[in-house]
């Protein structure tokens, strides 16, 4: 890469998505949709090659701190009154989407791939019925920030998307358990290291922030402040394999426990960050489209986005009906749920270098790289959906709540 091109890259990319967005917003439509269609057009496969636009290594890294902001920014939005009063209903909403989904994409795929192939599928088909668990965070809590949601829905929709993560995890460590004949409960151990550890090193580096932030008065320097905390927070548990994205909610979670009343002195730095950190987040993202992938495995992305999205829209409202959950929650709940990236690409890839997969772990990478665009551009036209529907949807745009979800 040419030297100084990354800055040429980061400038036209912002400068059109701002436009993007602004024309976004006018019509009523999330503007984080319009920061990945930009993407897409600066890919290689469309205006990336021609232009000469090569996104290296950087961007990885970029797009892995900008989740661990936007992680720190959901865990920050829960409170323990807020568990307290609907922890029952988080969790069975939790239970039921995660399960909902691995079901229907287990059966859909499975019969799929046996019309496709004589060999045996099954262990392809628990691959994408355990992927289809985790829920991409940012489109979800940037569309929540546009409109300034506020409400049962998106108290709800911010609750079952930091446990859905942990659940992912403890999915994933048992297929892994089966494919590779471990013993379960070694596996277990092994997922709740890395849950618990994830939560300790939040809670350890939140105490740390806190302590440290009473010397640092000026507002100017809590932003610094802020994001050296959760870089600390993500290299401790990139080094350690811990989960970054439960590493950083729990530190947003537990600085906000320790800080309460004062904790906006903590979270509005980032709040007046995110904008820009969406843009690039979601700008970035759209810049891997290939199209290939796309024409490969058409059928197989289709099943599975179908698949996924009726999965978690069913099991959300049964699992949200058992646990008593307002009606407006039990409908439309599902829909806020269809993002799906980072974390289900990391997993894909992870199961890639399996020797129960070494044929067809391509191909589940590829589906999943091929899904997460599509997801992404849906899903926060789903997300906003739900919340209009749901009545918690608000327009003008209002100062950052210092207060919790």
């Amino acid at each position: 890469m040419e030297t100084g091109n990354e800055f040429l890259i980061a400038g036209l990319l912002l400068a059109f998505a701002l436009l993007a967005g602004r024309v976004a917003a006018s019509l009523g439509l999330p503007r984080v949709a319009a920061y990945l269609l930009v993407g897409v057009v600066f890919s290689p496969d469309l205006l990336g090659d021609r232009l000469g636009f090569q996104i290296g290594v950087w961007a990885e890294g970029f797009t892995t701190g900008a989740l661990g902001v936007i992680a720190y920014l959901i865990g920050g939005s829960i409170t323990v009154g807020q568990l307290r009063r609907m922890g029952q209903i988080i969790v069975g909403s939790t239970l039921g989407e995660s399960l909902g989904a691995m079901l229907m994409v287990f059966v859909c795929m499975w019969g799929l791939l046996s019309l496709q192939s004589g060999s045996s599928v099954l262990p392809l088909a628990m691959a994408f019925s355990v992927l289809a668990v985790s829920t991409a965070p940012a489109a979800t809590l940037a569309v929540i920030h546009q409109y300034r949601s506020k409400g049962t829905m998106t108290d709800t929709l911010l609750g079952v998307v930091v446990l859905d993560d942990a659940i992912g995890i403890i999915c994933f460590s048992v297929l892994l358990a089966v494919v590779a004949d471990n013993t379960l409960t070694g596996t277990l151990t092994s997922a709740v290291f890395q849950i618990g550890g994830a939560i300790l090193v939040g809670a350890t580096v939140g105490v740390l922030l806190k302590t440290v932030s009473s010397y640092f008065g000026e507002s100017g320097m809590r932003l610094p402040l802020v994001l050296s905390a959760i870089l600390l927070v993500l290299g401790i548990a990139y080094r350690f394999d811990l989960s970054l994205l439960l590493s950083a909610m729990s530190l947003g979670f537990f600085t906000r426990l320790y800080t309460r009343a004062s904790a906006h002195r903590l979270f509005n730095p980032i709040y007046n960050l995110e904008e820009m950190i969406f843009i690039l987040f979601f700008s970035l993202g759209g810049t891997h489209f290939d199209f290939n992938i796309f024409h490969q495995y058409m059928d197989l992305i289709f099943m599975y986005v179908i698949a996924r999205v009726f999965g978690k829209a069913i099991g959300s409202a049964v699992g949200t009906r058992i646990a008593g959950a307002p009606d407006s929650v039990v409908r439309w709940l599902g829909f806020g749920l269809v993002p799906q990236a980072g974390v289900a690409v990391g997993l894909a890839l992870i199961l890639s270098h399996q020797a129960a997969y070494a044929d067809t772990g391509h191909i589940i990478v590829n589906v999943i790289l091929g899904t997460t665009l599509l997801y992404e551009l849906v899903g926060p036209l789903a997300a906003r959906f739900a919340l209009a529907r749901a009545g918690e949807l608000h327009i003008k745009r209002e100062k950052p709540r210092d207060e919790g979800f």
